[in-house]
C-alpha cells in the first residue's frame, strides 16, 4: 500500500470508529419513499449543446437514487465489505466540503464536450475543483449561478452504472458529515438527497466510440486487444514492435499499431474506466459497426475478483462461462441465461472458472458470496458478460478468435472480512506485471505474432516469484 493510501485507510478508520457518525441505514426508508413520489423520469431539453446536435439528458434521479438506496440497505443487512467505505473516502474523501454545502449535487453521464456548453444558460461559470483532471470515471466542477451557494457538478461517464455507483457513495459519504454539516440537513440523508439530482445522456456510449474511430481514422483493426495497456505496450516493445499512435478523450484511451508484425492491432485501456461495466459492451457493438469486417481476433484481458477462492488472488483465470446478476430485475426470465464463451485462453492457463458480471460491487456481500459459491461460481466483474454477449448476438460470434483472462485482485469472502480485499488491488497489480505480459505474449504467439523465444518473460516471472 502507498503511503497515501496508508494515511487515508487510518483516517477512515478514524472517522468511521468517531461516536458521531450518521449511519444512512437509518434514513434509507424514508428517503426511498421520498424518491418513489417524485415525478417520472423526464427529458431535460433545457440541457441541449449549443452545437444542435440533438443530444439530451433524462432525469434518472428517482431510478438511480432509489436503486442506490436499495443497494445500501442490503449492503448493510448482508454484510458490507470495507473496501466500500474505503473507496467512497478515496473518491470524495477531499471534497467533503463542497458537497455538502452545494446547492445542489447534480450528475451529468455523458462527453464533457456535450456537456459543458449545454449549462451556459444555467450558469455565470463553471470551473473545475482541480485543474487538469483526467477524463476517466468522474470529474468535478462548481458550477455558479451568480447568487448563493455554488452547485457541485460531476461529470461522468454515460452510464447507469456509472451514475449509480457515484450515487452510492454520496450515501455513504454522508456517513462521515460532521455536526456543522449536520445542522444544514435537519431531517438527515433525505434532506441531503434532495438535492442531488442525475441526468443521463440520451446518445448510447456505441455513438462515443464510433465517432471517436471517425476522428482518429482507425479502420479496421486484425486485433482488438481490450485490457491492460501498459501490459500489452510492454509485450509489442520487447518484441521490436514499434510505438504507438496514442489517442485519448472522454470516451477511450487507445494505442493504435498500423503495423504490428504485419497485421493492425486496436489496444483499448481498460484502466480509467472509461469503459466501465455495459459500457464494455458498447464498446463491442461499436467495433462491428464502425468497421468493414470485424477483427479476426478479440482478446480481452480485464481484472476481477475471486468468490472465496482466496488462494487464487494474483493468478490469471480463463472463464468459460458467464452470466449476469442483476439485483433489479425480476427473477427468472433471460437474465440467468448463461452466455458460453469459446475462449482459446483456456488452453493457455490452467485455472478455468464459471463468471458471473454485476452492476455494482454493493450486489456483493457475505450472503452473496456464500449462494454465489453453493452455485461453484467462482470469479466476478462488472465487463465480461456484456462484452460476451455482444459477440454472441452478433454475426460473428463463430468467426473471432476470442481470448478472455481474468486478472484476480481481490476476494469476496463467505467469512471474516477478506485480506485479500480491493484496497490492495492496485499494489498487487503494479507488482505482478510480469505474469500478465507472459500471458499476453503466449496468445500473441498463438495468434501468429513473430515475438520471438519466450525465456525473457520466463525469467521475468521467476524473479517476481
Amino acid at each position: 500500500m502507498t503511503r497515501s493510501s496508508t494515511i487515508l485507510a487510518a483516517v477512515i478508520s478514524a472517522v468511521i470508529c468517531s461516536s458521531c457518525v450518521i449511519s444512512p441505514k437509518a434514513t434509507v426508508t424514508s428517503s426511498a419513499q421520498e424518491i418513489k413520489g417524485e415525478a417520472q423520469d423526464r427529458i431535460i431539453e433545457a440541457y441541449r449543446p449549443s452545437s444542435n446536435s440533438g443530444e439530451s439528458f433524462q432525469d434518472r434521479t428517482q431510478e438511480i437514487v432509489g436503486d442506490a438506496l436499495k443497494l445500501i440497505d442490503r449492503n448493510e443487512r448482508e454484510g458490507a465489505s470495507f473496501d466500500q467505505h474505503w473507496y467512497t473516502f478515496r473518491r470524495f474523501g477531499e471534497n467533503l466540503e463542497q458537497i455538502f454545502t452545494a446547492h445542489e449535487v447534480r450528475f451529468y453521464g455523458g462527453p464533457e464536450a456535450d456537456i459543458l456548453p449545454a449549462l451556459k444558460d444555467r450558469y455565470v461559470s463553471v470551473t473545475p475543483i482541480q485543474p487538469n483532471q483526467d477524463p476517466s470515471e468522474i470529474r468535478l466542477f462548481q458550477g455558479y449561478r451568480g447568487t448563493g451557494s455554488p452547485d457541485l457538478i460531476i461529470i461522468g461517464q454515460n452510464g447507469r452504472e456509472v451514475a449509480l455507483k457515484t450515487v452510492i457513495r454520496l450515501v455513504d459519504l454522508f456517513g462521515f458529515i460532521n455536526q456543522r454539516h449536520k445542522r444544514t440537513f435537519p431531517e438527515g440523508l433525505p434532506s441531503f438527497l434532495r438535492r442531488v439530482r442525475v441526468y443521463l445522456s440520451s446518445t448510447p456510449p456505441r455513438q462515443e466510440f464510433i465517432a471517436f474511430f471517425r476522428q482518429y481514422h482507425i479502420s479496421d483493426p486484425d486485433v482488438v486487444i481490450i485490457g491492460f495497456e501498459r501490459d500489452a505496450r510492454a509485450v509489442f516493445k520487447q518484441a521490436g514492435i514499434g510505438e504507438p499512435k496514442r489517442y485519448s478523450s472522454a470516451s477511450l484511451r487507445i494505442n493504435w499499431y498500423p503495423d504490428a508484425d504485419g497485421k493492425k492491432v486496436l489496444l483499448v485501456s481498460i484502466n480509467g474506466n472509461r469503459i466501465f461495466a455495459s459500457r464494455a459492451g458498447e464498446l463491442v457493438k461499436a467495433i462491428f459497426e464502425a468497421f468493414r469486417l470485424p477483427p479476426r481476433t478479440l482478446i480481452f484481458f480485464g481484472s476481477a475478483g475471486a468468490i472465496n477462492f482466496a488462494n487464487s488472488v494474483g493468478q490469471i483465470v480463463a472463464p468459460t462461462v458467464v452470466l449476469m446478476d442483476d439485483f433489479f430485475k425480476s427473477n427468472g426470465d433471460s437474465k440467468k441465461i448463461p452466455q458460453i464463451i469459446r475462449n482459446r485462453a483456456a488452453m493457455i492457463v490452467p485455472v478455468k472458472t464459471v463468471h458471473t458480471s454485476v452492476e455494482s460491487v454493493a450486489v456483493e456481500t457475505v450472503n452473496w458470496a456464500r449462494a454465489n459459491s453453493q452455485k461453484r461460481i467462482v470469479t466476478v466483474d462488472q465487463e465480461l458478460y456484456h462484452v460476451i454477449n455482444a459477440i454472441n448476438a452478433s454475426p460473428y460470434a463463430s468467426s473471432i478468435h476470442l481470448y478472455v483472462g481474468m486478472f484476480l485482485t481481490d476476494n469476496v469472502s463467505v467469512g471474516p472480512l477478506s485480506r485479500e480485499t480491493l484496497e490492495k488491488a492496485e499494489d498487487l497489480i503494479v507488482r505482478t506485471d510480469a505474469v500478465r505480459q507472459e500471458f499476453l505474449a503466449k496468445i500473441l504467439v498463438d495468434e501468429s505474432f513473430h515475438l520471438g523465444p519466450q525465456q525473457h518473460w520466463r525469467r521475468q516471472v521467476e524473479t517476481t516469484k
